[in-house]
Parts: structure tokens; C-alpha cells; sequence
């Protein structure tokens, strides 16, 4: 099961789902609720519809037979992916990437602004409609991002919790608290199959980036080495 990230689409991880396709694996990418879909449905969801939705598709694995899930995700769906990790029974690992730490309000709003900048420019959307949507959300903050902030904190509380291998991923081309994030969640996993490894070539959404082949067979090699009994 891939997580795509903050304000992203299921296209983020298209390409790593096809790659695992490619090499015998049932891959499974849900969409996030509000997502896709432009600033005013984003907006009106949050953190516990996100985890609802990943409860809802690993559900239904379950209930297609499948016993053993690994899941990863890039930026909020490595958080969530860490989270499933920790409290859900059927899940043998977790790959984590670009995943945040110490945000406040203020980043995560940043995101959506330029989230709806840019979605409006695809719509056609004129520079002045543009601007007006900036300004209003600017004023009028995503109400859940709190609420978002508190996931990010609580996910890396509990990594301690984790008890099952994870693969930790950054780009070196991201900003720097990513770095910081991905060696704080190695350091405080306590799994001895833990690891932990940096792309050079890579940003923020990993799976887009330059270092897509070396990144993929990384993530194969990872899912092909858990125990599947």
C-alpha cells in the first residue's frame, strides 16, 4: 500500500506502484480525502479522514485475503505509513520518505497556498481569481492544521512503538529538517531492521525525482527481504 503526500495525487507514487507491479507485487495507492480535487474540498478535510482513509483501504486487503501489507509513503503518507507501522497487526514493514518534523501552522499553510496557486493556474484560473484565492486562504487557514501539526508530533513520540523493519529515505536536495526528521525517526526506532539511506539527486517528492531507478530497486530490495510467512 503507497501514501502520496500533502496536497499530492496518486501520481506521486504511480511509478513506484508500476515498478512493484512489474516485480510480482499486488500494489494497492488510495487517494486521500480532499485530494485532487482543488483548495476549497482540501480544505474542508484533515488528519483523521487521511488516516480513515488508510484504515478503510487496509480493511479492505484484509478483506481480499491479503495477510501480509507493507506500506510506504512520501512526506504525509510516510507519516501515516509510519503510523500504520505502529498500531496496525498485518502490516511486516514500512518505508518511509520525506517525512516532516517540527512543522508549525504556518509551514503547513505555505503548502496550501502554493497548492492553490498552482492548481488554479492549471485550471485556467486568471491571475486575479489567483491571487484573490492566495489572499483568502492566507487570512482563512486549513482549520485541521493544527490537528495536522499534532500527527506529526505524535507519530514521532511512538516510534519507539514500532515493531516491525523500516526503510527511512531523504533527498539531499530537500530542505534541511527533512534530513534532521529522517535521522531522528532512524535513531529513535528501536526494530533492528531498521535503515536508513539519503539520494543525492533527490528533493522533497522523492518518487519524482532523478533518483528514481536506484530509490525503486532500494524500496524492492527492502519489501523483497520481510518476512512474508
Amino acid at each position: 500500500m503507497l501514501l502520496h503526500s500533502f496536497t499530492g495525487t496518486v501520481r506521486d507514487m504511480k511509478p513506484l506502484a508500476q515498478h512493484l507491479h512489474q516485480h510480482g507485487y499486488t500494489v494497492h495507492v488510495p487517494s486521500f480525502e480532499g485530494h485532487g480535487m482543488g483548495p476549497s474540498k482540501l480544505v474542508e478535510t484533515g488528519p483523521s479522514d487521511w488516516w480513515q482513509d488508510v484504515l478503510d483501504e487496509y480493511r479492505f486487503l484484509k478483506d481480499k485475503g491479503y495477510e501480509n501489507i507493507a506500506v510506504g509513503g512520501v512526506s504525509l503518507g510516510g507519516v501515516l505509513a509510519l503510523r500504520a507501522a505502529e498500531k496496525l497487526e498485518a502490516i511486516n514493514g514500512a518505508v518511509s520518505m520525506s517525512v516532516p518534523q517540527g512543522k508549525d501552522v504556518q509551514d503547513i499553510n505555505r503548502r496550501v497556498l502554493s497548492y492553490t496557486k498552482n492548481f488554479l493556474k492549471f485550471m485556467g484560473e486568471d491571475e486575479e481569481k489567483v491571487r484573490e484565492a492566495v489572499d483568502y486562504y492566507r487570512d482563512h487557514p486549513m482549520g485541521s492544521l493544527e490537528d495536522f501539526r499534532k500527527l506529526i508530533d505524535e507519530v514521532h513520540e511512538n516510534l519507539g512503538h514500532i515493531d516491525v523493519p523500516v526503510a527511512v529515505k531523504y533527498g539531499e536536495k530537500d530542505a534541511e529538517l527533512y534530513m534532521e526528521s529522517a535521522k531522528s525517526i532512524y535513531e529513535n526506532i528501536d526494530h533492528s531492521g531498521k535503515e536508513i539511506k539519503s539520494y543525492e539527486n533527490s528533493g522533497h517528492l522523492m518518487t519524482r525525482g532523478r533518483d528514481q531507478e536506484a530509490l525503486f530497486d532500494d524500496i524492492r530490495t527492502f519489501f523483497d527481504a520481510l518476512d512474508w510467512q
